[in-house]
């Protein structure tokens, strides 16, 4: 039986394939816009994703027609009258975008003109009589080109362009007034799919530089394998034969052509994008901006600094900025990075417009440059537990000749004199402690029992001026702390609170469970924290904690010193592990 030719000489297959270029378009545009918001950590524009939902649903409700034009004509006329409606609406958002939030009566009558038109669309679906669909497409296009020469005339320069493009839209809807019509080839491609043009130039004013490269690269694949595909249907008699034939080996002969015309398409598309970003977007090869940024050495903000210049370098954009919070400033570009101790930090630039192909280089670039701080801090907090080491070792002191004199000391008072042979002992405890610098963590009540050491010898030294309250659960006991992040909150308290005091003062050290952290407190009745400006070593002592904090713990981990009505008050908040926050939080729920 022969095989029917194609009619080529309708429009219809125009008309597929422009909807279906029309659903690729607006497919794409949509999933760009709801990415780019999503990176940016906003809430994606509605105007935009409406308008290209829109369209969206003209051409695939078209499509669909023209799939069951034949077999059944009810739902071809139903999915003209949706298509209809999503065009009678499309035009209202587009005047809303274009007036850029101005004008709000004019943006009222485009919604209420093109809701009016889009239900005497779907009205169709049920009522027969007057030709509605003529006299709804009358309407919608005389009216909205009525609001965009209004629009022209009242905004002139800022929207000109919008309501030019809105004007041409609108008049071309009267292309499709009479849909029985036979239309010229070239009066259908130019007419029939002119909004996909239009509507993408209103849509993109705000993200034209966002998504050009996205389209220009989809331009460009498209027209590479419009190329292929009419070179194969160019060979379709040959091909015929090739399947047609009884002979399994030319039927052989026709797979291996087709995986090698694939190959090539493959190949050809690489190659063309390849000299798109080289010829076109004027970039060099990532691979050397990968190797540059994997061999930072330096602490973290060094690495900071780093990164920053040599990504602004590979853009061609201005030298990059760091910013611990989220930036204030408006920046072309923001990449953001987050830690595995929970804190963030943001690399800024500018001085030039940044595409998509560049946010998606720079999200590449996150997780690196995320690997390379969290390495970094690794490294300084071994430097400081090194220095720690040789500080002690500066000091000339030897542990072990430390602690056989203290031994030798305590065996040389008599036992009747207990005080001073727990004084010793407490000393020698509070010495072995500094003195550790195998480990990074310990308990809290390896701290606690070490910062009772240490009030014991301030008890003896200030006597009955200083009073104690500890105040810890038992279950709290074993929770996790950096070496020495406790200590030093007492030591302060006592230094500048209680001993400066001629009266007797009270120091109280607590813990409370607060959500997924655990938060201590020490709190004195002294005067107040230390001004900011104190050159002190406690001053500096409390910012080497605030270092180990955030070593540890990045963000999640804070120490505030506040003033209370009686004195000063320090509060350090920790994390608690994942298996007691989880406890915590089912407890939490349980009490609830």
């Amino acid at each position: 039986m022969p095989t029917p030719e194609i009619d080529l000489h309708g429009h219809h297959w125009v008309n597929t394939i422009g909807h279906c270029a029309g659903i690729i378009v607006f497919a794409t545009l949509f999933a760009l816009i709801y990415r780019d918001a999503r990176r940016a950590r906003t809430r994606p524009r509605l105007l935009p994703l409406a308008s290209t939902l829109l369209a969206l649903g003209w051409d695939l409700a078209l499509l669909f027609g023209l799939a069951v034009r034949t077999s059944s004509p009810f739902w071809a006329n139903t999915s003209a009258a949706i298509a209809f409606a999503c065009l009678s609406l499309l035009p209202a958002v587009l005047l809303d975008l274009g007036l850029l939030g101005r004008l709000p009566a004019l943006r009222l009558a485009g919604y209420i003109l093109g809701a009016s038109c889009a239900v005497l669309h779907l009205s169709e679906i049920f009522l027969e009589g007057p030709d509605i669909h003529s006299a709804a497409l009358i309407v919608l296009s005389a009216g909205f080109a009525g609001l965009a020469a209004i629009s022209f005339v009242r905004l002139r320069k800022t929207s000109a362009a919008a309501s030019l493009c809105l004007f041409l839209l609108s008049i071309s809807f009267l292309h499709f007034r009479d849909a029985a019509e036979a239309h010229h080839l070239a009066r259908e491609i130019v007419l029939h799919h002119a909004g996909i043009p239009i509507a993408l130039f209103v849509v993109l004013r705000d993200y034209r530089f966002l998504l050009l490269d996205a389209f220009l690269r989809l331009a460009a694949s498209g027209a590479l394998a419009s190329l292929f595909v009419g070179l194969l249907w160019q060979c379709r008699p040959w091909l015929a034969r090739l399947t047609t034939s009884p002979d399994p080996f030319w039927f052989g002969i026709f797979l291996v052509l087709g995986a090698l015309t694939l190959f090539a398409f493959a190949h050809a598309r690489d190659q063309l994008q390849g000299w798109l970003t080289r010829r076109v977007f004027l970039r060099r090869d990532p691979q050397y901006l990968t190797h540059a940024l994997a061999n930072l050495d330096g602490d973290e903000a060094a690495v900071l600094d780093r990164a920053a210049s040599l990504i602004a370098t590979y853009f061609h954009a201005d030298r990059g900025t760091v910013s611990l919070t989220p930036p204030t400033a408006p920046a072309d570009a923001a990449l953001p990075l987050r830690f595995l101790k929970g804190d963030e930090a943001w690399l800024c630039f500018s001085g030039r417009r940044f595409l998509s192909e560049d946010f998606e280089a720079l999200d590449r670039l996150a997780p690196l440059l995320e690997r390379e701080i969290d390495r970094a801090r690794t490294r300084e907090l071994e430097r400081l537990m090194t220095r720690a080491e040789l500080q002690a070792l500066q000091a000339q002191i030897h542990p072990h000749f430390l602690f056989n004199a203290l031994n030798a000391l305590y065996g040389s008072i008599p036992r009747s004199a207990a005080d001073a042979r727990r004084l010793v002992l407490s000393l020698s405890e509070v010495l072995r402690y500094f003195l550790n610098t195998s480990r990074s963590t310990v308990r809290l009540e390896e701290e606690l029992a070490i910062i009772e050491a240490y009030l014991e010898i301030e008890k003896a030294r200030l006597g009955p001026r200083l009073s104690t309250r500890i105040v810890i659960p038992e279950d709290l006991r074993c929770v996790p702390i950096p070496l020495l992040s406790l200590e030093p909150l007492v030591e302060n308290a006592i230094k500048h609170g209680i001993a400066p005091q001629p009266g007797p003062g009270i120091l109280t050290l607590s813990a409370a469970r607060q959500g997924p952290s655990v938060v201590l407190t020490v709190q004195d009745t002294g005067p107040g924290p230390l001004p900011a400006g104190t050159n002190d070593s406690n001053r500096v002592g409390l910012e080497n904690v605030r270092r180990r904090l955030a070593l540890h713990y990045g963000a999640r981990a804070t120490l505030d010193l506040t003033a209370t009505a009686n004195g000063a008050c320090a509060t350090l908040t920790l994390p608690l592990p994942d298996s007691q926050a989880t406890m915590v939080t089912a407890d939490e729920r349980a009490h609830r």
